[in-house]
């Protein structure tokens, strides 16, 4: 640590028309590396001739000038670390200023033994924009990568190095508006409880009014209703065809709506910091897992207020429907990237992993939570359904 370099050779290598059509297109496609140092992703600070900007999106592979494409193939790393103790220290910024530079040895290399310094920049100094004479054009051919590392110190500390990415280096005002927030809460809550009243009093007594016994007056009334009142007595019929996978699809919908509540519930209180990179995804997964009690309870209960009797294949397809696609999907889009020789892949350890948490945990939760849901009374609604249905009109489209 606190090691500094000035242009230190990293590697020379060889492009081919492939490789160059291939850069061309990252560089037209505004491609950017991302690098991670202790959990801090890279920040670029880019120089031209009229200002200096800070990105927080790592930095790109290259840029265009008219119909040339320039490449960055230096790279002055900076670390800013905070002193916590003597001899003590932790990193809490990381930014990179790429450059594009001409590089040539000061002496052949053959590819053996550590490599020459470059001669186009100097041993005991950080490159900058102005020392740059000439740029690195992408050609065929070969292309020389050099680094720099600079380390400065800061008075941030450890739990504050992540405030400048998330406010985006102040971009963002740190100003609450409250008065506005609290403001705009309480009109949309009135406003809400009024509607809500309103709905509650009239459905209420259109509600008491369908399950009594109708005399001949009011049925002859109920002739002249329109719109939805119609419908009443057909609203919570089961559905004619699949029901089971109503049913599945319902219980789906519980089991990931308890996981994304709670997921933001406990990203809201701090729980999964973006400091841990993946905390989120995993949080995420074991969320998903976890609910599957809901999942099972709910779509067994709904089959039960259905009728049905295949309640063991329908507690079967709702542990494994919904996850069985995405995992399917998933998989075949990782052997793509594999295929690719991308880095981004899973490991196949890992896939082994969610295959154990589904099967493992997520299977035996849906199936505690349909014995639960079977034991339960079935589902009584509000109105009574009629034993005909309703004829649906022919619509004139």
């Amino acid at each position: 640590m606190l090691q500094i370099e000035y242009c230190r050779t990293l590697c020379e290598v060889k492009l081919g028309q492939n490789d160059l059509t291939n850069f061309k297109n990252a560089i037209r496609r505004s491609y950017h590396h991302n690098w991670i140092v202790d959990n801090l992703p890279a920040a670029s600070v880019m120089d031209s001739d009229h200002d200096i900007t800070t990105e927080y999106i790592g930095f790109p592979v290259g840029y265009m000038e008219g119909a040339n494409y320039f490449i960055y193939n230096h790279v002055n790393i900076i670390l800013q670390y905070h002193t916590i103790e003597e001899d003590g220290h932790r990193i809490v910024g990381f930014y990179v200023e790429p450059f594009s530079i001409k590089h040539k040895f000061r002496s052949e290399w053959d590819g053996k033994g550590d490599p020459p310094t470059a001669a186009t920049c100097l041993q005991d100094r950080h490159v900058t924009y102005e020392s740059v004479t000439d740029h690195q054009k992408l050609n065929t051919g070969s292309l020389i990568y050099t680094y720099g590392v600079k380390w400065q110190e800061s008075e941030v500390t450890w739990a504050s190095r992540w405030d400048v990415y998330l406010s985006m280096n102040h971009a963002v005002p740190d100003k609450v508006h409250w008065f506005s927030i609290v403001n705009s809460l309480m009109i949309v809550l009135f406003l809400a409880f009024m509607v809500g009243m309103i709905l509650v009093r009239t459905l209420n007594k259109d509600i008491s009014k369908y399950n009594k016994v109708m005399t001949d007056e009011e049925k002859a009334e109920e002739r002249e209703e329109s719109g939805w009142k119609l419908v009443h007595a057909d609203v919570f019929r089961p559905p004619s065809q699949f029901p089971m996978t109503f049913c599945i699809l319902i219980g789906t919908g519980t089991q990931l709506c308890a996981c994304v509540l709670l997921l933001i519930g406990f990203a809201a209180v701090g729980f999964l910091s973006p400091a841990n990179r993946g905390s989120l995804m995993i949080g995420m997964l074991l969320l998903f897992v976890l609910m599957g009690f809901f999942a099972g309870f709910v779509s067994a209960r709904l089959y039960k207020t259905f009728k049905g009797k295949q309640w063991q294949r329908c507690t079967v397809l709702t542990s494994t429907l919904y996850p069985g696609i995405c995992f399917g999907t998933f998989f075949a889009l990782d052997i793509m990237v594999a295929c690719y020789g991308s880095t981004g892949a899973v490991p196949i350890l890992s896939l082994f992993a969610i295959l154990t948490l589904w099967f493992g945990i997520s299977v035996p939760l849906v199936f505690l939570g349909a014995y639960f849901g079977y034991k339960e009374e079935s589902i009584s609604f509000p109105v009574v359904t009629s034993n005909i249905p309703r004829q649906i009109p022919t619509q004139p489209w």
